[in-house]
């Protein structure tokens, strides 16, 4: 009687377990929340976005762009943005992956940021963080991760970044260590 009772309860167990793991694979989602099937998918391609001037406000380029309608933002896979200044030379910015808003108020760059000034425009300037955010419609961008500034024979790291493209102009916000070395 109590063999058949130990069984009863370990097929029941079994029984739950086996329940459970369909309805979870039938459900997927992530704290809860259903995930959400792209609407849309582009792969390899090449968005050039203009101002209300008609003007290019930046160039996106990229091997995947992916729309959850849900909350309908974006989500980038290593894009790169091509971003003018006002004398019409572009900024290079590339991550590993980012992030679009349902507004498109702002892009949202994360994992190996880099951003290269334009080459016409000396002094060469490369910006390292893991974090970025890029208001394209003032051409600005910010972060408060940590930032490294590399410029020929000038290296800056701090905490927080603030910089306007169209002007060239980058400032570090708090914990600035800067390193000098005199080129011949």
């Amino acid at each position: 009687m109590r063999l058949r009772r130990l069984l009863t309860l370990l097929l029941l167990a079994v029984a739950i377990a086996s329940g459970w793991s369909i309805w979870m694979r039938a459900h997927p989602g992530d704290d809860g929340v259903l995930l959400a099937r792209p609407d849309y998918v582009l792969r390899d391609f090449e968005v050039v976005s203009l101002d209300r001037q008609g003007k290019e406000a930046f160039t996106l380029l990229g091997p995947e762009l992916q729309r959850n309608p849900a909350d309908r933002t974006l989500a980038l896979a290593t894009p790169r943005f091509l971003v003018p200044d006002r004398e019409g030379r572009y900024w290079d910015v590339r991550a590993r992956r980012g992030w679009v808003p349902a507004d498109g108020s702002r892009i949202e760059l994360h994992d190996e940021v880099l951003a290269t000034s334009p080459p016409q425009a000396p002094p060469p300037t490369r910006i390292e963080t893991d974090r970025l955010a890029l208001d394209l419609n003032r051409n600005l961008a910010s972060t408060s991760a940590d930032v490294t500034i590399t410029r020929p024979g000038l290296t800056m790291q701090g905490k927080g970044l603030e910089a306007d493209l169209d002007r060239q102009q980058v400032s570090l916000l708090s914990q600035v260590r800067t390193r000098y070395v005199p080129q011949h």
